[in-house]
């Protein structure tokens, strides 16, 4: 009797233990189809990304570009952090021009926000602009002062090229293209191919590339614990408190910035525009740390 009562528990625990098992599994997958389902609605700067019948390639692109980003957690990690200083700045200054925010992302696409950020074409900083470019946009470039390192100059170089494309293409996701292949490139590629959707030129491998990894970086920093454990991550870095004063002709930055009980480090780093240790002739607003 006992061996019969031992037995039929057994069962019943075992039927329990499958029972939730088999919840278990049917919940996963229906939180992944879902999962799934979401990560392919994209959308970059208010424009919807086809992966329908017609664009079934886009999903390996997609694809490729988010399996490089969550490649490099450490990378991401730093961008996020990073983003605490430089994301409220651009996107007040997008929403001021009434730009979409997304293209906060392509800032990551090209740099990682890294302000150290050169290319082999002396592409610098976190726009990326090339000193023909930046000077085009009344960004000043020489051996002295590079306005490229000018967070707030830079994102309103920036913000000016795009709204210039918009008005070429009337599409932002063709007007952030060219950013990375130019307006003139762009537009002969659509010419040449009688299109007028990013989603459906032939272009080469970067310019393919470019559009999709800026929307990966959208989906992992949107959705970073879908990909990492971000409770490791800590904090996000703080814009500085700081006030700007005014300096004219200097000979001897370190020397001056001694004598007004600054340091001369704090000058480099909350001015990285200033190349030399000097300034030309004109009247200079730097920042320095609040005491």
């Amino acid at each position: 009797m006992k061996t019969m009562i031992r037995k039929k528990s057994f069962i019943m625990t075992a039927l329990v233990v499958l029972g939730l098992w088999t919840i278990g599994i049917m919940q996963y997958a229906f939180w992944w189809s879902l999962f799934w389902s979401d990560l392919y609605k994209q959308t970059l700067a208010w424009e919807a990304v086809p992966f329908d019948s017609l664009h079934q390639f886009n999903i390996e692109r997609f694809d490729r570009e988010l399996a490089v980003v969550r490649l490099d957690e450490a990378q991401v990690q730093m961008n996020w952090k990073r983003a605490g200083i430089f994301r409220p700045m651009i996107e007040k200054k997008l929403s001021a021009a009434w730009l979409p925010l997304d293209i906060f992302y392509l800032a990551i696409a090209e740099s990682s926000l890294r302000e150290t950020a050169v290319s082999t074409a002396w592409a610098a900083w976190i726009w990326q602009f090339m000193p023909s470019t930046a000077k085009t946009y009344w960004l000043r470039v020489d051996e002295y002062i590079d306005e490229r390192y000018n967070a707030e100059k830079a994102t309103d170089a920036a913000i000016q090229y795009l709204k210039k494309a918009y008005e070429k293409f009337w599409n932002w996701t063709l007007a952030m293209a060219s950013y990375n292949r130019g307006i003139s490139g762009i537009a002969k590629d659509m010419a040449t191919q009688y299109q007028s959707s990013f989603y459906d030129l032939w272009l080469n491998n970067e310019t393919s590339r470019y559009i999709f990894r800026i929307i990966a970086a959208k989906e992992v920093y949107k959705n970073p614990s879908r990909y990492f454990d971000v409770s490791k991550w800590w904090s996000q870095y703080t814009t500085p408190n700081t006030v700007e004063v005014e300096v004219g002709k200097t000979d001897d930055l370190a020397v001056w910035a001694a004598g007004k009980w600054y340091t001369y480090a704090e000058i480099r780093y909350l001015n990285p525009w200033i190349r030399q240790n000097a300034l030309p002739e004109w009247v200079w607003k730097i920042k320095v740390y609040k005491r």
